[in-house]
C-alpha cells in the first residue's frame, strides 16, 4: 500500500497548477514593461548618436574640400534626401543618402542642403552663417552654404526636426 500511495503522489506533482503559471507570466510581463521602454530608449539614443557622428564627418569632409579648394562646394542639389555635389562625392565623403542617416522620420531621412545668401554671413566674419530662426530643416542633417562658398555648417536634428542634436558652428 506504501508503493501504491507514492505512486500517485509522483502522478500528481508532474506539472504545474493554473496559479503557479499565472505568477510566472505575471513576473514576466513586470520586466517587459520595465526593459522595453529602455531598449526603446537606448536605440533612440544610439540612432541620434549615430546621426551626429555622420554629421561630424560631413564637416570634415566640407572643411577638406574648402582647404584644398579654397572655398566650400557651391553646386551642392538635394533630392528627396539625397545630395549630389559633383567633385565632393565621392573624393571627399562616398555618399550621403537616405541610407545614411538612422533616425526613422518618415520623408525626413537623409540630407538636406541650404544655399544662403552671402548677406546671410556674420558682418564681422563672412566664414560664420547666421541661419535665419525662420528657416526650417527639412530632412534629419542639413548642410548649410554660403552663395560666397566662404561658409558652411552641419546640423543634425532629432527625428522631429524639432531640437539641433548637434552643430558645426563655434558658438
Amino acid at each position: 500500500m506504501k508503493e501504491e500511495k507514492s505512486v500517485n503522489y509522483l502522478k500528481r506533482d508532474k506539472g504545474f497548477t493554473l496559479i503557479e503559471v499565472l505568477a510566472v507570466i505575471i513576473i514576466i510581463a513586470g520586466l517587459a514593461a520595465i526593459a522595453i521602454p529602455k531598449l526603446v530608449s537606448s536605440t533612440t539614443n544610439a540612432r541620434q548618436k549615430a546621426d551626429v557622428a555622420t554629421a561630424h564627418q560631413v564637416k570634415a569632409a566640407l572643411d577638406r574640400y574648402q582647404v584644398e579648394n579654397g572655398t566650400y562646394p557651391e553646386n551642392m542639389k538635394d533630392d528627396d534626401g539625397v545630395v549630389t555635389a559633383a567633385g565632393f562625392i565621392p573624393n571627399y565623403i562616398s555618399k550621403l543618402d537616405t541610407t545614411t542617416t538612422q533616425q526613422v522620420a518618415e520623408g525626413k531621412e537623409g540630407f538636406g542642403v541650404e544655399t544662403l545668401k552671402a548677406d546671410d554671413t556674420d558682418k564681422t566674419d563672412e566664414t560664420v552663417l547666421v541661419i535665419p530662426e525662420t528657416l526650417q530643416p527639412t530632412n534629419i542633417i542639413m548642410i548649410y552654404l554660403a552663395s560666397n562658398g566662404l561658409a558652411a555648417e552641419v546640423r543634425a536634428y532629432d527625428a522631429e526636426l524639432k531640437e539641433i542634436l548637434w552643430t558645426s558652428s563655434v558658438d
